[in-house]
Protein backbone atom coordinates (compact mmCIF):
# COMPACT_ATOMS: atom_id res chain seq x y z
CA UNK A 1 0.00 0.00 0.00
CA UNK A 2 2.69 2.50 0.99
CA UNK A 3 4.58 2.03 -2.30
CA UNK A 4 1.29 2.53 -4.64
CA UNK A 5 0.97 5.22 -2.49
CA UNK A 6 4.41 7.05 -3.20
CA UNK A 7 3.96 6.07 -6.82
CA UNK A 8 0.80 7.99 -7.10
CA UNK A 9 2.40 10.78 -5.12
CA UNK A 10 5.67 10.78 -7.73
CA UNK A 11 3.00 10.48 -10.80
CA UNK A 12 0.87 13.17 -10.08
CA UNK A 13 3.98 15.94 -8.72
CA UNK A 14 5.11 15.43 -12.06
CA UNK A 15 2.40 15.52 -14.15
CA UNK A 16 1.77 19.16 -12.39
CA UNK A 17 5.22 19.99 -13.49
CA UNK A 18 4.63 18.86 -16.70
CA UNK A 19 1.80 21.13 -17.22
CA UNK A 20 3.57 24.05 -16.13
CA UNK A 21 6.22 23.67 -18.61
CA UNK A 22 4.33 22.44 -21.45
CA UNK A 23 7.02 24.12 -23.41
CA UNK A 24 9.57 21.65 -22.54
CA UNK A 25 10.42 18.89 -24.88
CA UNK A 26 11.23 17.12 -21.04
CA UNK A 27 10.18 17.63 -17.81
CA UNK A 28 12.97 18.19 -15.26
CA UNK A 29 13.28 17.92 -11.56
CA UNK A 30 14.62 15.82 -9.17
CA UNK A 31 14.68 12.83 -7.02
CA UNK A 32 16.56 10.54 -4.10
CA UNK A 33 16.58 7.05 -4.08
CA UNK A 34 15.46 5.56 -0.82
CA UNK A 35 17.66 2.20 -1.25
CA UNK A 36 19.99 1.01 -3.51
CA UNK A 37 18.05 0.48 -7.12
CA UNK A 38 19.36 -0.63 -10.38
CA UNK A 39 19.05 2.10 -13.57
CA UNK A 40 17.05 -0.26 -16.47
CA UNK A 41 17.57 0.83 -20.43
CA UNK A 42 13.87 0.29 -19.96
CA UNK A 43 10.69 -0.22 -17.97
CA UNK A 44 10.52 -2.84 -16.67
CA UNK A 45 12.98 -5.54 -14.85
CA UNK A 46 12.86 -7.58 -17.77
CA UNK A 47 15.58 -4.84 -19.04
CA UNK A 48 19.28 -4.52 -19.20
CA UNK A 49 20.80 -3.19 -15.95
CA UNK A 50 22.60 -0.18 -16.62
CA UNK A 51 24.07 0.44 -13.29
CA UNK A 52 22.97 0.54 -9.61
CA UNK A 53 23.01 3.49 -7.53
CA UNK A 54 22.79 3.74 -4.55
CA UNK A 55 20.50 4.53 -1.61
CA UNK A 56 20.28 8.82 -1.12
CA UNK A 57 21.83 9.23 -4.82
CA UNK A 58 20.47 11.76 -6.72
CA UNK A 59 18.92 11.49 -10.05
CA UNK A 60 17.20 14.11 -13.03
CA UNK A 61 13.65 13.12 -13.86
CA UNK A 62 12.97 13.75 -17.20
CA UNK A 63 8.93 12.48 -17.37
CA UNK A 64 6.11 11.28 -15.01
CA UNK A 65 6.16 7.50 -14.44
CA UNK A 66 4.86 5.05 -16.71
CA UNK A 67 3.10 2.09 -14.84
CA UNK A 68 5.37 2.51 -11.97
CA UNK A 69 8.53 3.31 -13.82
CA UNK A 70 10.28 6.60 -14.18
CA UNK A 71 12.41 7.97 -16.82
CA UNK A 72 15.77 9.22 -15.14
CA UNK A 73 19.36 10.64 -15.68
CA UNK A 74 22.14 9.50 -13.47
CA UNK A 75 25.93 8.49 -13.91
CA UNK A 76 25.93 9.88 -17.55
CA UNK A 77 22.92 7.94 -19.07
CA UNK A 78 19.16 8.23 -19.12
CA UNK A 79 17.61 4.69 -18.17
CA UNK A 80 14.57 4.20 -16.07
CA UNK A 81 13.78 3.70 -12.07
CA UNK A 82 10.84 1.67 -10.23
CA UNK A 83 9.32 5.02 -8.99
CA UNK A 84 8.78 2.73 -5.56
CA UNK A 85 12.13 3.89 -4.71
CA UNK A 86 12.21 7.19 -5.61
CA UNK A 87 11.58 10.67 -3.43
CA UNK A 88 10.87 13.68 -4.60
CA UNK A 89 12.60 16.28 -4.35
CA UNK A 90 12.46 20.12 -4.76
CA UNK A 91 16.04 20.77 -5.30
CA UNK A 92 19.15 18.55 -5.51
CA UNK A 93 22.76 18.35 -5.57
CA UNK A 94 23.49 16.72 -8.66
CA UNK A 95 26.68 16.21 -10.89
CA UNK A 96 26.27 16.10 -14.80
CA UNK A 97 27.97 17.35 -18.36
CA UNK A 98 25.92 18.84 -20.56
CA UNK A 99 24.96 21.82 -23.58
CA UNK A 100 22.92 24.79 -24.30
CA UNK A 101 20.71 23.61 -27.44
CA UNK A 102 18.89 26.89 -28.00
CA UNK A 103 19.94 30.45 -29.22
CA UNK A 104 20.11 33.37 -27.26
CA UNK A 105 19.34 31.41 -23.77
CA UNK A 106 19.55 33.32 -20.72
CA UNK A 107 21.81 32.35 -17.64
CA UNK A 108 19.55 33.63 -14.84
CA UNK A 109 21.01 34.49 -11.37
CA UNK A 110 17.63 32.48 -9.56
CA UNK A 111 15.51 29.74 -10.89
CA UNK A 112 12.89 32.23 -12.14
CA UNK A 113 12.99 34.21 -15.63
CA UNK A 114 12.13 37.15 -13.19
CA UNK A 115 15.82 36.77 -11.87
CA UNK A 116 18.33 38.63 -13.10
CA UNK A 117 20.26 37.83 -16.50
CA UNK A 118 23.16 36.89 -15.75
CA UNK A 119 24.73 36.27 -19.62
CA UNK A 120 23.66 35.22 -22.88
CA UNK A 121 24.71 32.01 -23.88
CA UNK A 122 25.56 30.56 -27.36
CA UNK A 123 24.23 27.41 -29.00
CA UNK A 124 26.43 24.21 -28.39
CA UNK A 125 27.97 25.69 -25.38
CA UNK A 126 29.33 23.59 -23.01
CA UNK A 127 28.14 23.48 -18.79
CA UNK A 128 28.80 21.62 -15.80
CA UNK A 129 25.13 21.03 -14.45
CA UNK A 130 25.17 21.30 -10.48
CA UNK A 131 22.00 20.91 -9.22
CA UNK A 132 18.17 20.68 -10.06
CA UNK A 133 15.64 23.42 -8.67
CA UNK A 134 12.28 22.41 -10.51
CA UNK A 135 12.40 22.28 -14.05
CA UNK A 136 15.61 24.88 -13.81
CA UNK A 137 19.44 23.68 -14.09
CA UNK A 138 21.88 24.90 -11.49
CA UNK A 139 25.38 24.96 -14.17
CA UNK A 140 28.40 26.48 -14.35
CA UNK A 141 29.23 28.20 -17.50
CA UNK A 142 31.51 31.05 -19.43
CA UNK A 143 33.27 31.22 -15.78
CA UNK A 144 30.32 31.79 -13.93
CA UNK A 145 27.62 29.99 -12.35
CA UNK A 146 23.75 30.31 -12.51
CA UNK A 147 20.76 29.08 -13.87
CA UNK A 148 19.06 27.73 -17.20
CA UNK A 149 15.82 26.11 -17.85
CA UNK A 150 16.11 22.45 -18.46
CA UNK A 151 14.38 22.31 -22.00
CA UNK A 152 17.35 24.29 -22.81
CA UNK A 153 19.69 22.11 -21.87
CA UNK A 154 20.61 18.75 -23.36
CA UNK A 155 22.24 16.43 -20.91
CA UNK A 156 25.19 14.48 -21.94
CA UNK A 157 28.87 15.42 -24.59
CA UNK A 158 27.83 17.37 -27.95
CA UNK A 159 29.22 15.33 -30.64
CA UNK A 160 29.37 18.23 -33.10
CA UNK A 161 30.85 20.57 -30.36
CA UNK A 162 33.95 21.59 -32.43
CA UNK A 163 33.68 24.99 -33.99
CA UNK A 164 34.06 24.49 -37.49
CA UNK A 165 37.39 25.02 -39.14
CA UNK A 166 35.97 27.66 -42.06
CA UNK A 167 34.93 30.47 -40.16
CA UNK A 168 30.72 31.25 -39.93
CA UNK A 169 28.90 33.72 -38.50
CA UNK A 170 26.55 36.78 -39.32
CA UNK A 171 27.78 40.55 -38.37
CA UNK A 172 24.69 40.45 -36.49
CA UNK A 173 25.28 37.15 -35.15
CA UNK A 174 29.15 38.41 -33.91
CA UNK A 175 27.58 41.60 -32.79
CA UNK A 176 24.76 39.89 -30.00
CA UNK A 177 27.61 37.10 -29.07
CA UNK A 178 29.72 40.18 -27.83
CA UNK A 179 27.51 42.34 -26.09
CA UNK A 180 26.46 39.33 -23.98
CA UNK A 181 30.55 40.56 -22.24
CA UNK A 182 29.15 43.95 -21.80
CA UNK A 183 30.41 44.94 -18.26
CA UNK A 184 33.03 42.03 -17.91
CA UNK A 185 36.23 43.39 -16.49
CA UNK A 186 39.43 44.76 -18.35
CA UNK A 187 42.42 42.72 -17.48
CA UNK A 188 45.52 43.26 -19.41
CA UNK A 189 46.66 40.39 -21.44
CA UNK A 190 42.87 38.54 -20.37
CA UNK A 191 41.28 36.54 -23.22
CA UNK A 192 38.66 35.11 -21.52
CA UNK A 193 35.06 35.98 -20.08
CA UNK A 194 37.00 36.14 -16.33
CA UNK A 195 38.45 39.04 -18.25
CA UNK A 196 39.41 41.04 -21.84
CA UNK A 197 42.11 43.14 -22.75
CA UNK A 198 41.02 44.93 -26.29
CA UNK A 199 42.62 42.48 -28.56
CA UNK A 200 42.16 39.70 -26.09
CA UNK A 201 37.88 40.22 -26.44
CA UNK A 202 37.93 40.44 -30.17
CA UNK A 203 39.86 37.46 -30.67
CA UNK A 204 38.05 35.63 -28.41
CA UNK A 205 34.51 36.44 -30.00
CA UNK A 206 35.27 35.48 -33.84
CA UNK A 207 37.38 32.45 -31.80
CA UNK A 208 33.26 31.49 -31.05
CA UNK A 209 32.90 31.18 -34.51
CA UNK A 210 35.55 29.66 -36.13
CA UNK A 211 37.74 32.57 -37.04
CA UNK A 212 41.56 32.71 -36.15
CA UNK A 213 43.39 35.90 -35.46
CA UNK A 214 46.31 37.35 -34.33
CA UNK A 215 46.84 38.09 -30.40
CA UNK A 216 47.73 41.85 -30.43
CA UNK A 217 46.06 44.72 -32.16
CA UNK A 218 48.79 46.01 -34.13
CA UNK A 219 49.23 42.36 -35.78
CA UNK A 220 45.47 41.67 -36.15
CA UNK A 221 45.18 44.37 -38.23
CA UNK A 222 46.99 42.38 -40.95
CA UNK A 223 43.95 40.21 -40.57
CA UNK A 224 41.12 39.78 -42.70
CA UNK A 225 40.28 42.17 -45.90
CA UNK A 226 40.57 45.95 -45.75
CA UNK A 227 37.04 47.84 -45.17
CA UNK A 228 37.09 51.73 -45.46
CA UNK A 229 34.91 53.92 -43.24
CA UNK A 230 31.90 54.33 -45.42
CA UNK A 231 31.44 50.41 -45.91
CA UNK A 232 31.59 49.48 -42.29
CA UNK A 233 29.03 46.85 -41.40
CA UNK A 234 28.39 45.31 -38.13
CA UNK A 235 30.89 42.57 -37.22
CA UNK A 236 34.07 44.45 -38.70
CA UNK A 237 37.21 45.07 -36.41
CA UNK A 238 37.75 48.94 -35.63
CA UNK A 239 41.27 49.51 -34.92
CA UNK A 240 43.05 52.93 -32.86
CA UNK A 241 46.47 54.38 -32.63
CA UNK A 242 47.66 55.30 -29.01
CA UNK A 243 49.58 57.49 -27.42
CA UNK A 244 52.78 55.31 -27.49
CA UNK A 245 51.47 52.86 -30.82
CA UNK A 246 50.77 53.44 -34.11
CA UNK A 247 48.07 50.68 -33.61
CA UNK A 248 47.39 50.23 -30.18
CA UNK A 249 43.56 49.39 -29.69
CA UNK A 250 40.70 47.47 -31.31
CA UNK A 251 37.16 47.09 -31.07
CA UNK A 252 34.06 45.35 -33.14
CA UNK A 253 31.68 47.65 -34.72
CA UNK A 254 27.90 46.99 -34.11
CA UNK A 255 26.38 49.55 -36.45
CA UNK A 256 24.76 52.73 -35.79
CA UNK A 257 28.54 54.52 -35.78
CA UNK A 258 29.50 52.76 -32.53
CA UNK A 259 31.95 50.12 -31.58
CA UNK A 260 31.97 47.68 -28.56
CA UNK A 261 35.52 46.87 -26.51
CA UNK A 262 37.54 46.16 -23.90
CA UNK A 263 38.44 49.74 -22.10
CA UNK A 264 41.30 50.20 -20.12
CA UNK A 265 40.28 53.58 -19.05
CA UNK A 266 36.77 52.35 -18.33
CA UNK A 267 37.90 48.98 -16.79
CA UNK A 268 35.45 47.09 -18.22
CA UNK A 269 33.90 45.92 -21.85
CA UNK A 270 31.87 48.89 -22.71
CA UNK A 271 29.92 50.81 -25.85
CA UNK A 272 31.44 53.54 -27.55
CA UNK A 273 30.45 55.81 -30.29
CA UNK A 274 33.51 56.47 -33.71
CA UNK A 275 32.25 60.08 -33.30
CA UNK A 276 33.92 60.83 -29.76
CA UNK A 277 36.41 63.08 -30.48
CA UNK A 278 39.69 60.56 -28.85
CA UNK A 279 38.37 57.90 -31.27
CA UNK A 280 37.40 59.53 -34.22
CA UNK A 281 40.90 61.35 -33.60
CA UNK A 282 42.85 57.76 -33.15
CA UNK A 283 40.63 55.96 -35.58
CA UNK A 284 43.34 53.88 -37.86
CA UNK A 285 41.15 51.73 -40.25
CA UNK A 286 38.96 48.69 -40.25
CA UNK A 287 38.88 44.81 -41.59
CA UNK A 288 36.71 42.37 -41.79
CA UNK A 289 37.44 38.95 -40.59
CA UNK A 290 34.26 37.73 -40.92
CA UNK A 291 34.93 36.44 -44.31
Amino acid sequence: MKRKILRCCIAAALCCCAIIGSAAAECSGAALTTTDVNLRSGAGTDNAILCTAAGGSAVILASAPEDGWARVYYNGQWGYMSADYLSLSPAADVSASGYVNGTGVRMRSAASTESAILRVTSYGESVEVTGVDGEWYRVNAGGISGYIRGDYVELGVRESAPAPAQGSGSGSAIVAFAEQYLGVPYVWAGASPSGFDCSGFVGYVYKNFGYSTHRTAADMYSDGVSVSYGELQPGDAVFFASYSETIGHVGIYIGGGQFIHASSGKGCVVISSLSESYYSSMYIGARRIAI
